[in-house]
């Protein structure tokens, strides 16, 4: 079976992906500068200051306590969906901050939604970010695990991430917490080194 093929030039968008390609220095860059601009307007922080970083270093989250106050589930869970999706696509600098307001989805607080709407805060200073493919590199295979140790104050366990680099490039990520409660810091990271060699064996 055959079918015809127009070629209509170089790539710009594909799936909500902004796709800059420089064939002079061998260069792709993928983005998606829209997409944010949609998600700000959506949550009414199109107006909102931005930030430098997307997780404040003093502040911690906890379980829902019963002199919280609750915020819209349907809220909440849409605002933390549309920020995942674009930590897995573009935005590696901020899936630790949308794992770990992710595991509030069920009993979301008023406190809650200020770390989500701080991560938003960060999405609108950087939305022009985005990830850079270049040739000049050598394609060489490097990851990066790394793991805290206890970082969860409600149940004590640790958060595993990693990221892998071909030629200098960010290919895979993730930022997950560990199943169980490691004794000290050396096993936290032992069980980070484990994940990212498996991913980097799949």
């Amino acid at each position: 079976m055959r079918f015809e093929v127009k070629v209509t030039g170089l790539l710009h968008y594909f799936l909500g992906l902004k796709i800059v390609q420089n064939q002079a220095k061998g260069s792709v860059w993928i983005g998606q500068p829209t997409y944010t601009v949609t998600l700000l307007e959506r949550f009414e922080m199109e107006n909102a200051k931005s930030v430098k970083t997307p997780v404040s270093s003093g502040s911690q989250l906890v379980k829902t306590r019963v002199s919280d106050k609750y915020v819209n589930q349907t809220l909440y869970q849409s605002a933390v969906g549309c920020l995942l999706y674009l930590s897995t696509m573009t935005r590696p600098d901020k899936a630790f901050a949308g794992s770990n307001v992710a595991k509030y989805c069920s009993n979301s607080t008023k406190e809650h939604w200020t770390a989500v709407k701080r991560v938003l805060r960060y999405v609108k200073g950087s939305r022009d970010l985005g990830l850079l493919y270049t040739n000049d590199e050598p394609m060489e295979c490097i990851g990066y695990p790394d793991a805290d140790w206890g970082g969860d104050t409600d149940d004590r366990k640790s958060t595993s991430g990693f990221l892998f680099q071909i030629g200098g490039i960010a290919v895979t990520w993730r930022s997950t917490k560990q199943t169980c409660v490691t004794l000290s810091t050396a096993e936290a990271e032992y069980r980070a080194l484990t994940g990212a060699a498996q991913e980097a064996i799949g």
